[in-house]
């Protein structure tokens, strides 16, 4: 059975592996909508959309909320698989290799997270 103590890491260690994946995630929007040529509306859509994760991630470590950030590492793992199977199809093994890697690690903290008790 985990302790206080095992339960507050876990917590924390996914928290930070869900707000990397979010700031990554967001960054990346960001150089796209920034980069050279035109804006695309697009781009926006995928902006607005990225860079609310990493604010959603700051509201839930205020509160401090288990099912929260286990929501949100859920959706960021998907979200960094399915930018791996994009990869995958463009044949682009850094934006293959990087977002897999990340998904991983992000089903992992979570897992963990699930796997400890919060009333220990």
């Amino acid at each position: 059975m985990a302790n206080k103590k095992d339960f507050a890491r876990a917590f924390w260690i996914c928290a930070a592996v869900t707000a990397i994946s979010a700031i990554v995630s967001a960054s990346f929007s960001l150089a796209a909508l920034l980069g050279p040529g035109q804006s695309d509306v697009n781009a926006m859509y995928a902006a607005s959309r990225s860079i609310s994760l990493p604010l959603v991630v700051l509201a839930l470590l205020y509160f401090r909320s288990r099912a929260g950030i286990a929501a949100l590492a859920l959706t960021m793992g998907l979200v960094q698989l399915l930018d791996a199977v994009i990869g995958i199809l463009s044949h682009d093994p850094f934006k293959t290799y990087g977002p897999l890697v990340l998904a991983l690690i992000n089903f992992a903290s979570l897992a963990w997270l699930l796997r400890t008790s919060q009333d220990a």
